[in-house]
């Protein structure tokens, strides 16, 4: 499984540059680990040139050179499934059967929804093997709906369920008039998370501050502060410090990514874009950079709300085949030579704030009576980037910039 976690790494950072490259001052904040098993899902239907260029895009090519010499409990079931299955595509959807299982248990002591559906035109027959294995490793299904004679119907269908699925949180994932009588195949992808911290913010701390926008501008954000022990690192090549800030009993955890203050911030966090990689992303935020500390924290308040119509940014990917009617080759999911994937889109939530649950233990005991000279200043008044990751598996379930809290 850890090369599932790697190949989805490196997509994450793939999709944040192509995400990017036409604004880099603008908050960005998306799922990649929800893209990738909404990807995966179409995967295993997909043939030909339609996997190979999913496989490559999302570098589900590398399983096959990274593989350990543990046994691989995927190979196994694997080759007690139907044939109609290719090994690859189902040693794939083990893996991330394995993994969203992991997610599921954690579930109680976090709001992490990851709404995950494929919607297609009731005329195209639905292979069997196909919706049995997407229930199996998925934990969802495709939906048969009315494209061609009840588009609007449809539309309403899939966002009612959405909204549903994200606690009321994500509304009208699709638009009127972007589904219309000539849709035939939609992947719906939408995630809420919500969580509390380990360490909670009082809000009597909380303070109207400045952030640093760029070199010239200002806005007033609520800016939460606290003092406490956090691991914390500086990565030399960048002149920049990381940050953790864990959320309720440990096992998800933000991970804060800020360059050094400087007159214009926006150059240096541009750097650490540039530089990162899934290789150094581990180094950085591995025991041996980053220690705990007694940290002065200061960090923004934000609601971060986008939606990605993926279409285009996956053509520029690379992935061309699966939109093209001419081209698809989608025959694992229907027999019919026709189905090619007509719109997918990628609508994220998230909020930070204090969430001070008044249960919580006083914040800073444990450090006090220390001298203020030994405490590391942490002020996130300028852009930043940041991740949500599961520590136990090392997956990042968001990736983001804020560049206007």
């Amino acid at each position: 499984m850890d090369s599932l976690v790697a190949a989805n790494t490196k997509f994450c950072f793939d999709l944040f540059q192509e995400i990017s490259k036409d604004d880099r001052h603008k908050n960005v904040f998306f799922s990649p680990l929800s893209l990738s098993a909404a990807l995966g899902m179409v995967r295993l239907g997909a043939r030909n040139d339609s996997a190979h260029q999913i496989d490559e895009v999302l570098h589900f090519s590398e399983f096959s050179q990274n593989e350990s010499k543990e046994p691989d409990p995927c190979l196994k079931s694997n080759k007690q499934k139907d044939e109609s299955l290719n090994n690859e595509s189902g040693r794939l959807s083990c893996y991330f059967g394995q993994l969203l299982s992991k997610l599921d248990r954690i579930k109680p002591d976090y709001t992490l929804s990851i709404a995950n559906r494929l919607y297609g035109e009731q005329e195209f027959p639905i292979c069997q093997e196909y919706l049995d294995s997407v229930i199996q490793f998925y934990h969802t299904t495709i939906e048969s709906v009315d494209f061609r004679k009840n588009a609007e119907k449809s539309r309403q269908e899939i966002n009612f369920w959405v909204e549903s699925q994200s606690q009321g949180k994500i509304k009208e994932v699709f638009s009127k008039d972007t589904i219309n009588a000539e849709t035939v195949l939609v992947l719906v992808n939408a995630v809420y998370f919500k969580a509390k911290w380990e360490k909670y913010f009082d809000c009597e701390n909380t303070v109207d501050a400045p952030f640093c926008l760029n070199a010239n501008e200002k806005k007033s954000v609520k800016m939460m502060m606290q003092k406490g022990l956090y691991r914390i690192g500086f990565i030399e090549e960048l002149k920049a410090q990381i940050l953790e800030m864990r959320y309720t009993k440990g096992k998800l955890s933000m991970f804060v990514l800020l360059p050094s203050h400087s007159e214009d911030n926006l150059k240096g966090l541009e750097e650490i874009e540039r530089q990162i990689t899934y290789e150094k992303i581990a180094a950085w935020s591995s025991s041996e950079n980053m220690s705990e500390e007694s940290v002065v924290l200061s960090f923004p308040q934000f609601t971060l709300e986008d939606s990605y119509d993926l279409n285009s940014i996956l053509q520029d990917m690379g992935l061309t085949a699966i939109f093209d009617e001419t081209r698809a080759d989608l025959t694992g999911i229907s027999p019919s030579p026709n189905l090619y994937l007509s719109k997918i889109i990628h609508k994220t939530f998230v909020e930070v704030d204090e969430n001070g649950t008044q249960a919580a233990a006083a914040t800073g005991a444990a450090v006090k009576g220390r001298s203020l000279s030994s405490w590391v200043e942490f002020n996130a008044n300028h852009p930043f980037l940041f991740f949500i990751r599961h520590n136990k598996t090392q997956t990042i379930l968001f990736y983001g910039r804020v560049c206007s809290p």
